[in-house]
């Protein structure tokens, strides 16, 4: 077994276990008391070891997961948690005591969920995923994230606002009605954003059928008060990516600029003309055409 652990004042401060395929035997109970920063890559862990890690570490405050095998449920019970970091393939994430979480990265390898072990008709993931975590600030949801997030039924608005939630990255397919609705949910729950960065997944659009006007229903205006800063690519112009960018300009009056960058060159005039012809609820909005 190989981990590095660096020694401060006589307290364990940073545990780093780097090697591929190791396999970490635990005692239960016997954590790391002082615990604060830990970064597990490319291990292999037993289910009942990683929760055991997990909540025997009081003190733990930051915690990144990159590239595990051997366990597939994430159940994060750590009261001091402040900054979770994981990517990688698994079945289900759930937060515990998690009161104090701010920032979550969290990036799904796959495209698609394990369907043994889940279905539709199941609670919503969205509303599960929320509950513990009041005081989050910052969101990224990377690579099919978004696909776990749409297992269940989807609510228009999380029950609670995220209040305190100023940024949020969202890695989409923009022609999904579901991944759409996700996202929709999570922009109209969090009034307070300042900046919003949208990563189009073009590669599937083709696999779906277009949507019906969805980011234009009048039913569903909202304004968001302080957003800042926008920032849209890897788009290929479809009406779907069109009508989110049309949805957020027209409902955010303090915008000073967004960016839109397409995945390639093609159609690349076209969908400026479109961008100009967008009426924008900030008159100083600045709407900036990068090149791919």
């Amino acid at each position: 077994m190989e981990v590095l652990v660096i020694l401060i004042d006589g307290f364990f401060t940073y545990l780093e276990v780097l090697p591929r395929n190791l396999y970490l035997r635990y005692g239960r109970g016997r954590g790391f008391r002082n615990l604060k920063s830990l970064d597990l890559q490319h291990v292999t862990l037993a289910q009942e070891v990683f929760e055991n890690l997990i909540s025997s570490c009081a003190l733990l405050e930051r915690l990144t997961l990159m590239n595990f095998d051997g366990f597939t449920h994430l159940k994060i019970n750590a009261p001091n948690l402040q900054f979770f970091d994981v990517g990688g393939i698994f079945d289900d994430v759930s937060f515990e005591n998690t009161f104090l979480l701010t920032l979550v990265s969290i990036g799904l390898y796959v495209n698609g969920i394990n369907d043994r072990n889940v279905s539709r008709g199941s609670s919503s993931k969205l509303l599960r995923f929320f509950v513990n975590l009041p005081h989050i600030r910052r969101l990224e949801i990377q690579s099919y994230f978004i696909k776990y997030l749409a297992i269940g039924k989807i609510p228009s608005r999380l029950p609670k606002s995220c209040v305190d939630l100023n940024y949020i990255s969202i890695r989409i397919n923009f022609n999904d009605l579901e991944e759409n609705s996700v996202a929709f949910c999570l922009l109209r729950s969090c009034p307070n954003l300042q900046e919003i960065e949208m990563l189009g997944r073009p590669e599937e659009q083709a696999a779906v059928g277009p949507l019906a006007d969805f980011w234009g229903d009048d039913n569903w205006k909202c304004l968001f008060g302080q957003l800042r800063l926008v920032k849209i690519a890897g788009i290929s112009g479809i009406g779907s990516e069109l009508d989110c960018i049309k949805f957020l300009l027209s409902n955010s009056p303090v915008l000073e600029q967004m960016t839109v960058k397409p995945a390639s060159s093609e159609g690349g005039w076209e969908l400026v003309k479109e961008l100009l012809r967008f009426r924008r609820a900030s008159i100083q909005a600045e709407v900036i055409y990068l090149e791919p």
